[in-house]
Order: structure tokens, then C-alpha cells, then sequence
């Protein structure tokens, strides 16, 4: 906890701090006017790079059916639109972030899943004459805590399994008040005994102002989950010293054999729940760097300004020099002239010793220049250049691998909670790049035990842009890919999908198709569709295990929709032959739908000479009329 306040000041800025062992307080060291103090801040830049890499890419939740059968497998298809959701209306993405930052400062950072049966759609409405409040269906709550926030059993190895755990928050007395129905505004015991610093931190921590005058409460949440010691587990709410809430409650929870929360450290320990961060290994160097540069500022201070030194006779001639190019300037004979006295010359090592300290920096962190844009010397290749790319986010690889696993556990207690506690029937709106929105109706019966939930790592790995487009264009030359489409999604263009939309506007018509077939609705194909990019983009899907999902009802819509193309393409090619028939020009010319026409190469090609079609083997020859007499 105390190297996680530590970091947390060093990354705001404040740097010049210390955590005195005794009083167990952090404070700022106090400021000599005397002296200077810099602060070259490395920590927030470098931190940033790093936090930035590993939200490249957003979460993608999959919910693996346990069963080949029907019912698993739409069971799993309605709890991954519910985890979907729930990421959007929950913003999961910005929770992510924020866990990504407290695991990076403390080493350690929790994700917490509660149920709030005040939260969700409304049930029954409440009636306005009689003061009745709407009944909720109720949601769960995710909170991100750090460290700091969590105290677990003693002795465990294993936080998520032990049999209780303390969530502590400070917020502000109001809020406390009007979230637990108390009397009185509690007591602002969270900030007492704090230095003016800590309260600030504590304050800013909490999501509060940068004012270190602002009170806040403690608030201790402690959950056990159902043991031998305790059958029924129980959570309560302490604030102050009374229990608040209702009293002790029971465990609400429909699992048992963990508790409600999601733990992933930045560096594990192998001994400890808890983990370290390599920022705290960065620390001591930034404070070095720091007193590097103030030492050398304060050496530009005192003895960076050139002086002229004068004889002692000459002091009155210098209130007569003015700005004349070419003065003359007399002197007494018999002295030295006047000459600059050149300010002392800091050693080379001295001048160095920042550029050493910042490099030390970056090799413990794992940013370098490759991370901030920047080519190495004699690195030109732009296959060098990936490579290079991919070993500097290997540490950032191993954090999002971590974040992957916690936000699958989260993901997995929610659709625990949904499963156990809606009862009513409600809608989930999902929406899917470039196809129209779809409405689920759900409730917790209709998960059919599909309830673990799944972060695919490759999904969210970050990848370099320039070596997935190099990719790209090595596969384009070995003839695998030959649409826009495929090297779009390879190479992962920015906003490839709205550019098939533009390139290929069939294409896109043709997945919105096959994703309103997916949900039983027929598709008729029109005039002016081109029907063999229909085929193509028909296939593909019929070849995806969405559709071996499928009903055969909703399998028979494709296949009339299959047909259906073939048909009109066929009725096209004879309107084009027999319009070749009748003028071979006119099977070059548009015919109002975009319909492929054909090249006089292609009109002409077995046509006689004259444009009409060729003679059967074995038909007779026309007879033809007798010359004139």
C-alpha cells in the first residue's frame, strides 16, 4: 500500500515526497528556496505508452457452448449478447482502463461484482398518487479497487478463495447518508489524522476535487461467502462503528466457491495474493534523474554567467562605453586589458548522468524509441522495424493476458447473477458492425447453464499495424487474398468496414442478407444485385459454424435465397443472349440495373459471322429464295 500511494504521487507529478516509517504518513519533503527542486517527470509519459498499447484492441467476450445441443447452443448465443450489453451499457472500457492504471501503480488492482437490486428496468411502475416507487429488476455493479481498497483473510495465497474479504471506500458523508438511509451525516473519519497531502491524494483517489480541505467517510463492505463456520456467509456494511444496510444479510450470490471479486497483479508474487509492479522498480531512478537535473539547473544558476573582468582604473571609463560597432575602449597603460572570465566547465559524466538515468528508466519500464515512434540507428527495413515493434509489447502482452483473464472471470459472475436473478423477461439490443441492430429477449431461464464466459487472448493482444499490412500484401503477392475485402480485414485498415461499404456495395448487401437469414427473416434478392458476389458471400457464411447452428427452417430461407439468385442470374445471361441474338451491340450496352454485360469478344464467341447463332450438326439448311428471272 505504501509503494502504491508512492507511485501514485510520482505519476501526478508530486515527487518530492517521503513516507515516514514511524508515523506511517506520506508527506512532502518542504521546499528551500535555496535550492532547486525539479521534477523531470518520465514516469507519466512512459506509463501512458504502455497503458495506451494495452487498450489498442476492445474486449470481445465468447460463451463456448457445454453441449452440441439446441438448447446450449442458443443458451450461449443469448449470454454473449448479454455480455455484450452489458460491456457497452456498463462502459467496461473505461472500467478496463482504470484497472489497468491501478494494477500499474500498486501492483495489484480487484474488480468487484455486486447485484443492486435498485438498478436495471423497472418491473412494475410506481404510482405517483399513492407515492408507490417502481420495482426494479436489478444489475449488477462493477467496481475496480486498488490495493489499497481490499484487505483479504491472513495467510491466503489464493485472495479469490478465501473465506472473506473487506472492500473499503471513502466517500463523501452526503452520499453515504442518502445511499444507507441514515439519521445523520456520519462522521468524515476517512480523511482524520491525515497530513494535507494525504488528503489530497485520498481526495483525488476517490474521485473528488484536488481540494485537500474535502471530508470523506469510510465505508467497509465485508463479504464471507457460505462456510462451515458460517452456512448461510454474510455481507454487512459498517460505517463508524454501527452496521448499516439492514444488517447482516446473507450471501447473495449464486456461486460459493469464490468470492465476488476478480484479482490480477502486474508482476505475481509467488508467495503472496498480492503482486509488484515494475514501477516501483522505475522509482528511485526518477528520483536520481530528478536530483541529476536540479543539481546541473542549480550549477547553470550559480556559475552558468560569463563575467568581464576589469582593472579597478577603469570603472569609471565603463559609464561612457555605448553600442558603437568598432568602439574604442581605452585603458590605462601599464594594465592587462579587460577579459571574459568563463563560467567552470561541468564534467562530461555530469552532463551525461541524466541521458544514463533515463535510459535506465525505459529498460525497466520496457518503453524505448521504437515505442515512441522513433526508428533506430542503421534500423531502416520495415520488417526490422516490426520486429522490433513485437518484442517491445511483449511486456505489455503479459499484462493484457492478465486483464484478459479477469475480465472473463467478471464477465462469467454477471451471467452468474443474471441467470439467478431475472425472472422477468427482458430485451438486449445488440448491435454488430456494418448489419442492422437485432433485439434479444431473455431471462435468466433462457442461459440454459451457459454461464462461463470467454476473452479470446488473440483478440485483444496488441498488434503492430505496419507488420499486419505486410501481411497483408505478402499474401496478395502468393495469390491467397484476391478481394478488398480479405486484405482489408487482414491488414485491419481504420474503418474498413464503412470502405467495403463504398468499394463493394454488394458485398456489404450481401452480409446484411445473410445476417437478417440468421435471425429467420427472408431476404428477396433484387434486379440490379450482381448475383456472383451474392453466391460468394453466401457460401462463406453456409461455410461458418454460425450457420451449422442453425435451424432447418431457417437453413431452407438460405437455400430458396440461393436458388433465388441463380434463377435471376440465369434469366440475365439469356436476356443478354437473346438481345446478342437480335444485335450483338445491344448485349454490350447497360441495362438499367448494373447487370454484367458482355465484350464483343464475348457477344461474338459462338455466333457466326454474321451475329447469328451457329447451325445444330444435322439441321437443315434454309432454303433459299430463287434469283429473280
Amino acid at each position: 500500500m505504501q509503494d502504491y500511494w508512492l507511485n501514485h504521487a510520482f505519476l501526478l507529478g508530486s515527487q518530492w515526497v517521503w513516507f515516514h516509517p514511524q508515523t506511517r504518513r506520506l508527506d512532502e519533503i518542504p521546499r528551500d528556496p535555496e535550492r532547486v527542486q525539479a521534477t523531470m517527470n518520465r514516469l507519466w509519459p512512459n506509463s501512458r505508452i504502455i497503458i495506451s498499447k494495452a487498450m489498442q484492441r476492445e474486449l470481445t467476450f465468447e460463451v463456448p457452448p457445454s453441449a452440441a445441443d439446441d438448447a446450449s447452443i442458443r443458451g450461449a448465443k443469448i449470454a454473449e449478447s448479454i455480455v455484450e450489453v452489458t460491456r457497452v451499457e456498463h462502459d467496461w472500457e473505461k472500467l478496463r482502463e482504470e484497472w489497468y492504471w491501478t494494477a500499474w501503480k500498486g501492483g495489484t488492482a480487484v474488480v468487484c461484482v455486486d447485484w443492486d437490486p435498485k438498478a436495471g428496468t423497472a418491473v412494475l411502475p410506481g404510482d405517483a398518487d399513492s407515492g408507490a416507487e417502481p420495482v426494479m429488476g436489478g444489475d449488477t455493479v462493477e467496481t475496480v479497487l486498488s490495493i489499497a481498497e481490499v484487505a483479504v483473510e491472513p495467510g491466503v495465497r489464493d485472495a479469490e478463495r478465501a473465506s472473506w474479504w473487506i472492500k473499503c471506500e471513502a466517500l463523501p458523508p452526503s452520499t453515504v447518508m442518502g445511499s444507507y438511509g441514515l439519521s445523520a451525516l456520519p462522521a468524515a473519519d476517512a480523511s482524520a489524522g491525515m497530513t494535507p497531502f494525504q488528503r489530497k491524494l485520498l481526495s483525488e483517489h476517490a474521485g473528488g476535487s484536488s481540494d485537500d480541505s474535502a471530508d470523506l467517510t469510510l465505508v467497509l463492505t465485508y463479504y464471507e461467502r457460505p462456510n462451515p463456520n458460517r452456512p448461510d456467509g454474510a455481507i454487512a456494511v459498517v460505517v463508524g462503528n454501527e452496521i448499516v444496510g439492514g444488517g447482516v444479510k446473507p450471501w447473495p450470490f449464486p456461486f460459493t466457491d469464490h468470492l465476488n471479486f476478480a484479482l490480477g497483479c502486474e508482476t505475481p508474487i509467488e508467495t503472496k495474493w498480492a503482486g509488484e509492479t515494475v514501477l516501483t522498480m522505475a522509482r528511485p531512478v526518477q528520483v536520481a534523474y530528478n536530483a541529476s537535473w536540479s543539481s546541473i539547473i542549480e550549477h547553470m544558476k550559480n556559475a552558468g554567467n560569463a563575467r568581464l573582468a576589469v582593472p579597478q582604473s577603469s570603472i569609471d571609463l565603463m559609464e561612457h562605453f555605448t553600442d558603437l560597432p568598432g568602439e574604442q575602449v581605452p585603458y590605462p597603460d601599464g594594465l592587462a586589458h579587460p577579459e571574459w572570465i568563463s563560467p567552470a566547465q561541468m564534467p562530461a559524466w555530469w552532463i551525461e548522468q541524466p541521458v544514463r538515468l533515463r535510459e535506465e528508466m525505459d529498460d525497466i519500464m520496457g518503453v524505448h524509441d521504437i515505442s515512441r515512434g522513433e526508428a533506430p540507428v542503421n534500423i531502416e527495413s520495415g520488417y526490422g522495424l516490426s520486429v522490433l515493434a513485437e518484442q517491445d509489447t511483449t511486456p505489455v502482452g503479459k499484462l493484457v493476458k492478465t486483464s484478459a483473464v479477469v475480465w472473463s472471470k467478471v464477465a462469467t459472475m454477471c451471467l452468474q447473477l443474471y441467470a439467478a436473478n431475472v425472472m422477468t423477461t427482458r430485451e438486449a439490443i445488440v448491435r454488430t458492425p456494418s448489419q442492422p441492430p437485432t433485439t434479444a429477449h431473455w431471462t435468466g431461464a433462457d442461459l440454459k447453464g451457459q454461464l462461463r464466459a470467454t476473452v479470446p487472448m488473440e483478440s485483444v493482444l496488441p498488434r503492430n499495424k505496419a507488420a499486419m499490412a505486410a501481411l497483408a500484401e505478402k499474401l496478395v503477392t502468393m495469390g491467397l487474398i484476391t478481394t478488398f475485402e480479405q486484405f482489408a480485414t487482414i491488414a485491419e485498415v481504420p474503418g474498413y468496414r464503412s470502405l467495403i461499404d463504398r468499394v463493394n456495395p454488394d458485398t456489404a448487401k450481401a452480409r446484411r442478407e445473410n445476417h437478417m437469414m440468421s435471425l429467420g427473416r427472408p431476404a428477396v434478392p433484387e434486379s440490379f444485385d450482381k448475383h456472383d458476389i451474392h453466391l460468394n458471400e453466401l457460401n462463406d457464411y453456409c461455410k461458418s459454424p454460425d450457420y451449422e447452428m442453425l435451424d432447418d427452417s431457417v437453413k431452407t430461407i438460405f437455400e430458396d435465397h440461393r436458388q433465388a439468385h441463380v434463377t435471376m442470374a440465369a434469366e440475365e445471361a439469356g436476356s443478354m443472349r437473346a438481345r446478342a441474338a437480335v444485335d450483338p451491340v445491344l448485349a454490350a450496352v447497360p441495362d438499367g440495373y448494373g447487370s454484367t454485360t458482355l465484350a464483343p469478344a464475348e457477344v461474338n464467341a459462338g455466333m457466326s459471322p454474321a451475329g447469328t447463332p451457329p447451325e445444330e450438326p444435322g439441321a437443315e439448311a434454309p432454303i433459299e429464295p430463287a434469283p429473280p428471272m
